[in-house]
Parts: C-alpha cells; structure tokens; sequence
C-alpha cells in the first residue's frame, strides 16, 4: 500500500483523536481531594481562627513539635497544662493520610503520638485548645522520614 499525503493526514487526525480521547479518560480517572469538605462553614469560623491565634500571641508561649524516630512529641508549656482539645495531621496529597488524636496530657504536660499511626510525607499538624475560657490555636509544618 503506498502511503500518499491524504492517508497521512487521515491517520495523524485519527491518531490525535485517540490521544485526546485517552487524556479525557485518564483525566476522569483521577481522585481530587479538596483541602475541606465543608469549606464555606470553616470560612465563616476564620475569624474565630484569627483570634484564637492572637490569644496564642499574647500568651508568650508555644507548643514544641518535635519529630523523633518513633514519635511526634508535643511539649505544651506550665500555663496551658490542663488543655483540653484536638491535634490535626493534615497532609495535603490524600486525604486518607489526615489523622485527628485528642490532646491527653501527660505529667509533664507532654504528648507522644507513635509514628507508625503516620504515614511518611509532609502533614500541616493544626493544634487546636482551650484553657480557663479562652482557645488557641498552633500550626506547624512537619515533614515525617
């Protein structure tokens, strides 16, 4: 068969419409997670985010986040030792991976969190608690090896 300049046409036309028709099916395929399922409810409650966040500030104090290899340690300061609240793992790739644990003090106002409950990667850990009336708020980067 001799392939004329018409026939090379047809079969380039024929072959960009399979390939666009494998890019739409590829692209149906796909799982996108959205940061939050609730978004409009979470940005009404972010000025409420705002302010727990200045409470934080004006308290002078922090909580230590620190990843050792068996655990992720919280070291909650002398003035908050009877929080009460929550500690989120969000890790921005899948949200399969997100972790939620409540905030159990120990004597010395510490929290392990055993790393095995974790999967590797980057998680935005959001620390959310309340003591004598007020709520704070604490974000940090982690990235688990």
């Amino acid at each position: 068969m001799k392939w004329n300049w018409g026939t090379k046409i047809a079969l380039s036309f024929f072959l960009f419409g399979v390939f666009i028709l494998y890019m739409v099916v590829q692209a149906f395929r796909q799982d996108f997670d959205l940061v939050t399922e609730n978004y409009y409810q979470e940005e009404l409650q972010y000025q409420e985010r705002i302010q727990e966040k200045a409470n934080l500030l004006r308290s002078g104090d922090e909580i230590i986040i620190e990843s050792n290899v068996g655990d992720v340690l919280f070291k909650f300061p002398e003035s908050f030792s009877d929080a009460e609240g929550t500690i989120y793992f969000y890790h921005p790739s899948r949200k399969l991976f997100d972790k939620t644990f409540q905030v159990d003090l120990n004597d010395q106002n510490q929290q392990s969190i055993n790393r095995d409950e974790l999967v590797r990667g980057r998680y935005k850990v959001k620390v959310s608690w309340q003591v004598g009336g007020l709520s704070y708020f604490q974000e940090k980067e982690l990235y688990l090896q």
